[in-house]
Parts: C-alpha cells; sequence; structure tokens
C-alpha cells in the first residue's frame, strides 16, 4: 500500500469512530444543590420550527426517563425548567501531507448538537447545562446515535437528593 492509501484508510476509520461516539460535556452551577428539587417541566415542550417533530420527541422521552431515573418526576410547575435545544451546521475539515503539503484531503460533514440547559423555577437560575456533539445525517436521523447523546448527556446530571 502506497501512503496515500493508508492515510485514506486511517482517517476513515478515524472519522467512523468520531462518528459513532458523541462528545459529551456538562456544567453545573457552583454550588448548586439538587437535593432541593423534585420536580421538572419543560419550558419547550414542542418543537422549535424547523426541527423534525419525532426527533425532537424521541430526544425528550430519553431526558423525561433520564430524569425519572435519577428521581425527579414530571409536574406543572416543576421545581426545575428544562430547555432542549436541538442544531445542526456544515463543517469543513481540510488536511494537508506528504513532502511540503503536496497532498490535500478535505472532509465535509454535518456537526450536529443537543443541548439540555436546567433552570431554578423560582429564581431562574442557570444550574446546568449539558450537550452532546455528532457527526449526522441531518437527511437520515439514527435513533440509535439520538439515544446514545441523550444517554451520554444525562449520565452527567446530577441524582436527586
Amino acid at each position: 500500500m502506497n501512503r496515500r492509501t493508508v492515510a485514506l484508510v486511517l482517517a476513515a476509520l478515524a472519522l467512523s469512530a468520531c462518528a459513532s461516539t458523541p462528545t459529551v460535556s456538562s456544567d453545573t452551577t457552583p454550588g448548586a444543590n439538587f437535593a432541593n428539587y423534585k420536580t421538572f417541566a419543560w419550558v419547550n415542550a414542542l418543537p422549535p420550527a424547523g426541527i423534525n417533530p419525532v426527533t425532537f420527541e424521541r430526544i425528550r422521552q430519553g431526558v423525561e426517563s433520564s430524569l425519572a431515573a435519577k428521581g425527579y418526576s414530571k409536574a406543572d410547575p416543576g421545581d426545575l425548567s428544562i430547555i432542549l435545544t436541538l442544531g445542526a451546521r456544515d463543517k469543513t475539515d481540510i488536511t494537508t501531507w506528504g513532502r511540503f503539503g503536496q497532498q490535500v484531503d478535505v472532509y465535509q460533514y454535518t456537526e450536529g448538537k443537543l443541548s439540555v440547559d436546567v433552570f431554578d423555577t423560582k429564581t431562574k437560575q442557570p444550574l446546568w447545562h449539558g450537550s452532546a456533539t455528532q457527526t449526522v445525517d441531518p437527511h437520515k436521523p439514527d435513533p440509535a446515535m439520538m439515544d446514545a447523546a441523550v444517554r451520554g448527556v444525562m449520565a452527567k446530571f446530577p441524582a436527586h437528593g
């Protein structure tokens, strides 16, 4: 195999690994005590314009299931206010390689992002933010990828009490 073929195979393997696992992050407001919260409610129970409503509902239900598993129950109004945000943007990665950068590889893809923001309903203060980013096919939603992103984000959410 020549160097170019080896480089392309390695790049393909790296990209396929990235596509299968979301990058997850979270942040909690210093001093937030989740023992004080028992219930939650959605600020945006309906999908925003332009978002696939089935995808939005699948993710919303996944977040609700995760919250229930952590000891929270749904109520209106809830102690916690939850905002779900979904988005996607087209990206391009350019890699040069070879002697003096003679070879150029261009990779175009769509990066999807899921964000869950949690606020204290009474004070409106932010308590927690979690997000997952992952390469997606915007024309062909993958339920398994969505479920993995929700599980990854919500694994970082503090349990009640």
